[in-house]
């Protein structure tokens, strides 16, 4: 196995090969560091093919570069004897995470968290027009820090071209059945799909249709995709939620799953909350911070619409009065964005005050705790309310209309509403994403537009209902 010889850097040793490069490990020169080169190899021709694949998957990787879960590209080029290109990328030491859940899988939580991060760089890649359409096991490396970082963006396209692609190369172990049976050469849902095939890996250590010791070959994988019904982990630690989530990942029809990566991994994190795990953020380019992660935040991104305000808690000395958060009425509107702030607004604030009783609760009112000597609050009684079982089998009720401000979309869900229900909905001509409690949208355009809405209640979606307006 040579390694080429690339000016400014010192060969180590080889690292592995892919379906059409070699991975080496190389000492940089200036700045000492360690990196991994991404060479092809000496076998494979330099076909127009070929050479696209390989700048676009630097080009995709450098645009990207900054992301804390991505592996980043420092440099590329072309070796001097033979022509042949190379990029130079973060080095994350062997081996990938496919191999090291292979004999020990993760534990819930990890696999949770991880989930979090990799929907995190997914979903930014996607704001970018990247589809990486490779997502899967052995694509995730771990940084240093223990962080997982994707990478082998080989075969990923670009959001307005896919469509157009002609030789599409498929991991069938983790792919859609719309990309089996070539109904799509990818898609956003397509990388969900993937996602969560990767996530069902991690907390198994195979993939969702492989079968112990059973036939695994290509066409038996593609049948079981095509055709049989997505599998449950079966793991008894595995959370219920956690569970239906992957399955619904799983999906057959594509409108089935969660609407973008960023939608999967709000799931996740209220199976974390559901679960009383630590909260892991939400890192995506260009979003709002994560209302999610602490009260702080919260507070400070909710500074216009809230007010500090009394609030009685009950703690084991009987009702206190406490200065608290809690949002000021707000006008209501039809502008698309703030009906999407105000959800967050509300549901971050929301949260900040449960925090502050919660914590009145299980510390007896902070320093007043003497004063209740021997009184313990029943087992249970800060239990998370039971999942809500899947009922959302229908889509909503979707209408759109051309009035004198834009186009107003309203929508009937197929339940009753609830606390805590919410609609996620996106836009085809800007390719936004959002999500409201509210059951309208005005968005201000005098051209043709199309909504997608769905109704979310917990970590369950409905099916998507779509309107056009010309």
């Amino acid at each position: 196995m040579s390694a080429p010889v690339i000016p400014g850097f010192a060969f180590v040793e080889h690292l592995g090969s892919g379906g059409f490069a070699d991975v080496f490990l190389y000492e940089q020169q200036w700045p000492r560091q360690r990196v991994a080169v991404k060479v092809v190899r000496p076998d494979v021709p330099l076909t127009d093919r070929e050479k696209y694949l390989f700048t676009a998957e630097a080009n995709a990787m450098a645009r990207l570069a900054d992301h804390p879960y991505i592996v980043s590209v420092i440099t590329a080029g072309v070796t001097a004897e033979g022509g042949r290109p190379f990029l130079v990328m973060r080095y994350c030491p062997p081996p990938d995470l496919g191999i090291r859940v292979r004999s020990n899988p993760m534990a819930p939580v990890d696999a949770v968290a991880t989930g979090i991060k990799l929907a995190s760089a997914i979903e930014t890649a996607h704001r970018s027009g990247i589809l990486h359409r490779d997502i899967k096991p052995s694509n995730v490396l771990v940084t240093t820090y223990h962080e997982p970082a994707l990478t082998d963006f080989g075969i990923a396209g670009h959001m307005a071209d896919v469509e157009g692609d002609d030789d599409v190369r498929i991991s069938y172990p983790w792919s859609p059945p719309e990309l089996l049976d070539g109904r799509s050469n990818g898609s956003v849902a397509s990388d969900v799909y993937s996602l969560g095939a990767t996530i069902w890996h991690l907390l198994v250590g195979r993939s969702p249709f492989s079968i112990p010791s059973g036939d695994n070959s290509t066409r038996a994988l593609s049948a079981r995709i095509l055709h049989a019904a997505p599998p449950a982990t079966q793991r008894p630690d595995v959370p219920p939620a956690l569970d239906r989530l992957l399955q619904q990942c799983l999906a057959k029809r594509p409108e089935h799953r969660p609407s973008s990566a960023l939608e999967l991994a709000r799931a996740l994190q209220r199976i974390e909350s559901a679960a009383g795990w630590a909260r892991t953020a939400v890192a995506v380019e260009g979003d709002r911070p994560d209302s999610s992660v602490a009260a702080p935040e919260v507070a400070e991104a909710a500074e216009d619409a809230t007010a500090m305000k009394p609030v009685t808690v009950i703690s084991a000395s009987g009702p206190r009065r406490i200065a608290a958060q809690v949002p000021a009425p707000v006008a209501e509107e039809d502008e698309e964005d703030h009906s999407r702030v105000s959800g967050l607004v509300w549901t971050g604030v929301g949260a900040a005050v449960l925090a502050l009783v919660v914590g009145y609760l299980v510390l007896g009112g902070g320093g007043d705790r003497e004063e209740d000597p021997g009184v313990v609050l029943p087992t249970g009684s800060l239990t998370p309310s039971p999942v809500v079982p899947d009922v959302l089998t229908e889509a909503p009720s979707l209408t759109g209309a051309r009035t004198p401000r834009g186009v107003l979309f309203e929508w009937r869900p197929p339940v009753p509403v609830e606390p805590g229900d919410s609609f996620s909905y996106h836009r085809d001509d800007t390719d936004a994403y959002g999500s409201t409690t509210r059951q309208r949208l005005l968005v201000r355009t005098d051209e043709p537009i199309c909504l997608d809405v769905r109704m979310t209640r917990g970590s369950d979606n409905s099916p998507t209902a779509k309107e056009c307006v010309t």
